[in-house]
């Protein structure tokens, strides 16, 4: 097994913060502004690893330094004579809790609950300018976060989500090419492989489907931005069914009886992993432009597949005069294999089929 790269000291991503809060120190000094270390506070809170995630991070902080501004503004205002200020502020967190959660607040309410705390028990005689400052200064980090993540040091979630989309076509045709040359030989993994291999296209299937929220926070409401939600749909539906059927395969044994017309079989369903194998390699290099579709129809990775599915289907034929071979396709693990290898077929036609017809 190949070891883990060394790990770096100092990546991209750590310059590219010490960089934008410094930057938005030096503006909030530039400025005259008191406080200026709140600003690159925001950055570290707003900074994410794309444009996605800094837009949806720094919404958040800057609802946050809202939210408990006006908490705090309003309760030094009543409860600060009706209740003594440990339990106003207690009452004032136990209020920004809540309104956080029915505001859809993720991480932003902890930003309201300190900006509650500071400002009853440090700013509380001076909340008319330090409430405005404070939104100032963390609308200052958020800004100088996604400057730097769109524009100094750029990094896109939709970019991201492609780059990942790839790599699981990719990994899922190395994935059915080893399916087929196992079954070729008569063998099979062990079962602490089969784990492992089914743990790492779950884990980059997760990954996808995690990198989608931030993608959709930098697409438009533009037909581009529309196509590509409508095609990031088909691919999860796809998806869902392509591992169901690959985890499948990984649980059924290799066939212990041997006759011409089952080697046939399973010579017929190694080629149709491996038709699939080099589909999945089509895709990877055009996604997620579909055109390439029409004009491939009838082209070589189309011919294969569907020479694939025919010699699947005669090879079936032919088990069907076989008496020995026709029980074993009858048994449970020589039927699900076939079964299996036509859901993985059908999918993938019903998959390009959509794809094609997104305008």
């Amino acid at each position: 097994m190949k070891g883990h790269p060394p790990l770096s000291l100092l990546t991209s991503a750590d310059l590219r913060m010490a960089l934008t809060a410094g930057l938005s120190a030096g503006l909030m000094v530039t400025l005259g502004l008191p406080e200026p270390f709140y600003a690159p506070m925001a950055v570290g809170a707003a900074l994410g690893g794309t444009v996605g995630a800094t837009k949806l991070q720094g919404t958040q902080r800057m609802l946050g330094t809202l939210l408990g501004g006006v908490i705090v503004a309003i309760g030094v205002g009543t409860l600060a004579a009706a209740l003594p200020m440990p339990m106003a502020v207690a009452l004032s967190l136990g209020l920004t809790r809540l309104l956080g959660g029915a505001l859809g607040l993720r991480t932003g309410y902890k930003v309201a609950g300190l900006v509650v705390a500071m400002g009853w028990t440090v700013h509380a005689g001076q909340l008319s300018s330090w409430i405005p400052e404070r939104l100032l200064a963390t609308l200052v980090g958020v800004l100088a976060a996604w400057w730097a993540v769109r524009w100094l040091w750029p990094s896109l979630a939709v970019d991201q989500h492609l780059q990942l989309s790839r790599q699981l076509y990719r990994q899922l045709a190395e994935l059915l090419r080893e399916r087929a040359a196992l079954l070729r030989q008569g063998r099979d993994l062990e079962a602490p492989a089969k784990l492992e291999r089914r743990n790492g296209l779950l884990a980059s299937a997760l990954r996808l489907q995690n990198q989608r929220q931030e993608a959709r926070l930098e697409l438009g409401r533009d037909p581009i931005g529309q196509r590509l939600e409508r095609i990031w749909d088909l691919q999860e539906q796809w998806l869902s069914g392509a591992i169901s059927h690959y985890r499948t395969l990984l649980r059924l044994p290799p066939l212990t009886a041997h006759s011409p017309s089952l080697e046939g079989l399973q010579e017929a369903e190694s080629a149709l992993f491996e038709a699939l194998a080099e589909r999945l390699e089509l895709w990877a290099q055009h996604w997620p432009e579909g055109r390439w579709l029409a004009s491939s129809g009838s082209g070589e990775g189309s011919s294969a597949l569907e020479q694939a599915r025919l010699t699947l289907e005669a090879a079936e034929q032919a088990v069907f005069a076989d008496p020995v071979a026709n029980a074993v396709l009858l048994s449970g693990s020589g039927g699900r294999r076939a079964i299996t290898c036509h859901q993985l077929h059908d999918g993938w036609l019903s998959f390009e089929g959509q794809w094609k017809a997104v305008p």
